[in-house]
């Protein structure tokens, strides 16, 4: 698994790994993911801690891919009549890269709603809105996530 860029450790010295997972699909190696926070281990760490996900991506990507699979995963997640969908995937759309094998991608929040995403050299943008953070990282940590042994350990369980 990839450490956290330099980009993100100046901002966010203080993080510490959670747990770690692999997702492959049909035997297809598709990224790494290590989730981190700052503060103590809680049952909500995304209301209580700052929290830090990261990707690293073994296949090529399309940004439009990811927008579609976010969108599709939120969906899912019964998040269409609770939140912002579309006005957050256009924000989204300016700020996220194709990606390709070896990239790295890391999506930073804070309880007070700020949400920053970073690549190996820089913030890529950040979001202000409290709902968002949660949303996002649900799509891996909530108990309804699809990957269920992929939550778990990523929560170190």
């Amino acid at each position: 698994m990839s450490p956290l860029p330099e980009t993100v450790l100046k901002d966010q010295s203080d993080l510490q790994l959670v747990g770690q997972t692999r997702l492959k699909r049909f035997g297809i190696h598709i990224y790494d993911a290590s989730f981190y926070i700052i503060g103590k281990k809680s049952n909500e760490p995304i209301r209580t801690n700052i929290c830090a996900l990261s990707i690293t991506y073994a296949r090529n990507i399309s940004a439009s891919r990811l927008l579609a699979h976010t969108k599709n995963e939120w969906e899912r997640l019964g998040f269409a009549e609770k939140y912002p969908l579309d006005a957050w995937l256009r924000i989204l759309k300016g700020m996220w890269p194709d990606v390709t094998k070896g990239d790295q991608l890391v999506v930073v929040t804070t309880p007070d709603g700020m949400t920053t995403f970073y690549n190996k050299n820089n913030s890529l943008g950040k979001i202000q809105d409290r709902d968002f953070g949660k949303a996002f990282l649900a799509i891996w940590l909530d108990e309804n996530s699809r990957y269920k042994k992929n939550r778990k350990e990523l929560l170190g369980e």
